[in-house]
């Protein structure tokens, strides 16, 4: 643990020294606007390094991810707006708050409990289950699932009711045939409605295309 917070410290400095006077021309043009889509595209490529399971790629890509994340926010220390320290505390803080059963006196019996509580504390903060507030940069099956999960309405309670799901995606798909000025919106239907299916089994339709495409 020791050689990594040195670690973390040297990032710093190279990203400090990066920036300098007599640094890299093109890191000190550098702005929050333009790295924001580096930190997603680091993190796609964590994930799918993740994924395959090669060590050494997680060990490469998550150094990436991390020297971005730490790039962005030495953007923002640089322009007085606020410090890394900041940040780890906002994010300490959180974590304890939202952890009572780790860090207070709460106790829980199971994950399911657990989520609960979550969703309980961040309504208390005033932070809501809003489906608005769902990242539209997520991968479209990954921003379905999520904001399903924040009662998203699609009509009708099928969480209650698997096999009307089921039947009503097959209508949907039957649709797809028969209304070609409607394939659109009736193909993007079917994907939310199966998206839902994998949600009731504790699938992710995200992770499940995935192992479809890999083989």
């Amino acid at each position: 643990m020791d050689k990594g917070w040195f670690c973390l410290h040297q990032m710093w400095n190279i990203i400090a020294r990066l920036r300098g006077e007599n640094g890299c021309p093109w890191d000190r043009q550098q702005t929050p606007d333009s790295v924001k889509n580096y930190i997603i595209e680091e993190a796609h490529e964590a994930v799918a390094a993740i994924r395959r399971g090669d060590k050494k790629e997680i060990v490469e890509e998550l150094g990436d991810l991390i020297f971005m994340t730490f790039f962005m926010v030495f953007l923002f220390d640089e322009a007085g707006e606020f410090t890394l320290n900041d940040v780890c505390h906002f994010a300490c803080e959180k974590m304890i708050r939202r952890h009572p059963h780790v860090f207070g006196t709460v106790h829980v019996n199971s994950a399911d409990e657990v989520k609960e509580n979550w969703t309980k504390i961040k309504e208390k903060e005033g932070k809501r289950q809003d489906p608005s507030a769902v990242p539209a940069t997520l991968p479209a099956l990954m921003r379905a699932y999520r904001m399903l999960g924040r009662g998203f309405d699609v009509g009708i309670d099928y969480l209650k009711n698997p096999d009307v799901l089921v039947s009503e995606i097959s209508r949907t798909v039957f649709k797809i045939r028969e209304f070609p000025e409607d394939r659109m919106e009736l193909l993007g239907r079917a994907l939310l409605l199966l998206v839902l299916l994998g949600k009731i089994y504790g699938l992710q339709a995200e992770e499940a295309l995935h192992k479809a495409l890999d083989g």
